[in-house]
């Protein structure tokens, strides 16, 4: 088949994987799957060379799914058993009354509460922890989330984040190797944060917060918890936890053992301390599926389309039709064009879309301008994470504003602007830093 159709039908393949996942009308795996296969048949590949670039993509994509499946499992056990419990209850005593101290706990208690990297357990331990006290003190919700956006942004670089491993996907790079070329980007910018929350406490006390606080100055919060959730927190096994926890870590960063065998055994020990009875071991791993298990199966099901795309060579096809689009004189700085612009371009594509659709065309169209396709992968990961509680169409987004009890309107409106000078911000400590190139 011809160069010009192969472009058009990869076009016209991720214009509707695209469309799929924005209206978010149909579930993303039959997106993928579905169409991807109809595209392959439609440039006459045959089907069993057609079903061998679909295998050599899933195969490409399954260990990183496997990540997912044991990470968010293994997090969730340890917010169950109340691990994360000292460290926010002692945060949020030190922080009292004091506006400042307060926003400061949040952005601390929201990036050590995304170490799971999952959105939605960071939104559920961050806002109903700190809310009564930003209502309390006359601190306006839409902060408590801009802080909290700020602090998934930077903390869903870890290597079991989602952007991280479609980042990972689609260039080829083990997901660790990414994650390591990243880490002093996430420390500093992690200070980054924490900072941001102490200037978001000043224009909040500028504004009047901190005038509603009793006599005495202290509050107390009263959170009445389900029986049975209370029931399996093991406050004297906090510290055994905790060293667990430190040594799954200290196997991701100082060892060559696959990260999900670091998760296999991390999970299979805390299981087997923390609940000994093998009914309760498999209940838990029952309640917490269904987290871990939607995202491996996107990742899955992102195997067809990559292996389409690629094996078929319509990456390529288009790109050479792209590259006839570009002005030369702006080829060598598209990975800065769009990294600048991956805040909005990420809220309107949506994360899916963006990393399988976006991603793998700017690597191939930039390659011709002398643009390294992970300097490209990296610089549109940073750019964008700082887009992900600001995406209208996300189910987080929904979950965010419907805990804090804000409209979309009004959050989209006041987070935005300050998330997109953040990502900007980080993109201009990674070029300093060396991390991204020119």
């Amino acid at each position: 088949m011809s160069e010009t159709m192969l472009a058009l039908v990869g076009f016209v393949m991720v214009g509707v994987i695209v469309y799929g996942l924005v209206q978010s009308k149909i579930s993303p795996i039959p997106v993928f799957v579905i169409v991807s296969l109809l595209a392959g048949l439609a440039v006459l590949t045959p089907p069993a060379e057609l079903f061998v670039h679909i295998g050599k993509g899933v195969v490409k994509t399954m260990p990183i799914a496997v990540l997912f499946i044991f990470s968010i499992v293994y997090f969730c056990v340890m917010n169950d058993v109340g691990m994360f419990d000292p460290l926010v209850n002692g945060l949020v005593n030190m922080a009292k009354s004091n506006v400042i101290l307060v926003t400061v706990a949040t952005a601390i208690i929201a990036i050590l509460g995304h170490l799971d990297g999952a959105l939605a357990s960071t939104l559920l331990i961050t806002i109903p922890a700190m809310l009564p006290i930003y209502k309390r003190l006359n601190m306006r919700p839409l902060t408590l989330l801009v802080i909290i956006g700020a602090a998934m942004s930077i903390m869903n670089l870890l290597p079991w984040g989602g952007p991280v491993a479609r980042t990972g996907v689609v260039t080829g790079i083990p997901v660790e190797e990414l994650w390591h070329a990243l880490i002093p980007l996430q420390v500093v910018c992690c200070v980054v944060v924490v900072g941001f929350g102490a200037f978001m406490g000043v224009v909040e006390k500028r504004r009047g917060a901190g005038l509603a606080v009793g006599a005495d100055g202290s509050f107390i919060m009263a959170v009445e918890e389900d029986p049975q959730v209370l029931a399996l927190k093991r406050p004297k096994l906090v510290w055994f936890n905790v060293l667990l926890t430190l040594g799954v870590i200290a196997l991701l960063c100082f060892t060559k053992i696959p990260l999900y065998f670091a998760f296999m055994l991390g999970l299979s020990i805390a299981l087997v301390v923390n609940f000994p009875k093998a009914k309760d071991q498999a209940e838990r791993i029952k309640v917490h599926a269904a987290s871990a298990l939607p995202m491996a199966s996107i990742l899955l099901a992102s195997g067809v389309f990559l292996g389409v795309l690629t094996g078929t060579k319509m990456i390529d096809a288009m790109a050479i039709t792209l590259i006839k689009l570009i002005p030369d004189f702006l080829g060598p700085y598209l990975h800065v064009i769009l990294g600048v612009f991956a805040v909005p371009i990420g809220m309107v594509l949506g994360t899916d879309s963006y990393f399988y659709g976006l991603v793998p065309l700017a690597m191939e169209v930039g390659k011709n301008f002398g643009v390294d396709p992970v300097n490209m992968a990296k610089t549109l990961l940073i750019g964008k994470n700082f887009g992900v509680l600001v995406t209208p169409h996300a189910a987080t987004t929904f979950l965010a504003i419907g805990l804090a009890g804000v409209e979309l309107k009004d959050h989209l409106k006041y987070c935005t602007a300050w998330l997109w000078a953040l990502s900007l911000v980080t993109l201009a400590i990674a070029f300093i830093m060396g991390i991204v190139t020119w």
